[in-house]
């Protein structure tokens, strides 16, 4: 039998998955908030593959120096195809691209931004309930 809500065990539990939402919507926010903050360049869509469900873009675009980068991106908005122009954000250190993705990834953290609230809303909840003192039997 599921113990209550309101035993130590599930105020345990209640205080847990809240915790850990919160952090996940920390770490949601920030890692957008790092990918708006990298250089920007137009590419062009040169392949898109399929693995199971997803779908990526090969994508090649130029660096500041001149040189053109081609790398596999996660697609995760409007499908891409061969010759399609997109925006690439990428991470620069030494002169090397150390992490890239679409401009479109900002609909991904919007997603997950929205999903990690609704978790927050209902551990929340969840707490109040676990917290909440027991009605008095007189």
């Amino acid at each position: 039998m599921a113990k209550s809500l309101k035993s130590g065990t599930g105020r345990f539990v209640a205080g847990i998955v809240l915790v850990g939402a919160i952090a996940g919507l920390a770490f949601v926010i920030s890692s957008s908030a790092d990918q708006r903050s990298w250089a920007s360049a137009e590419g062009t869509v040169q392949e898109r593959l399929r693995s199971g469900k997803s779908f990526s873009v090969k994508v090649e675009y130029p660096l500041p120096d001149g040189t053109k980068q081609v790398a596999t991106l996660s697609e995760n908005g409007p499908a891409r195809h061969p010759g399609d122009r997109v925006t690439v954000r990428y991470d620069l250190e030494n002169g090397k691209v150390v992490d890239a993705a679409l401009a479109d990834n900002d609909e991904a953290h919007w997603v997950a931004g929205g999903m990690l609230g609704v978790v927050i809303l209902g551990a929340m909840f969840a707490n109040l309930i676990a917290w909440a003192p027991r009605p008095r039997s007189d």
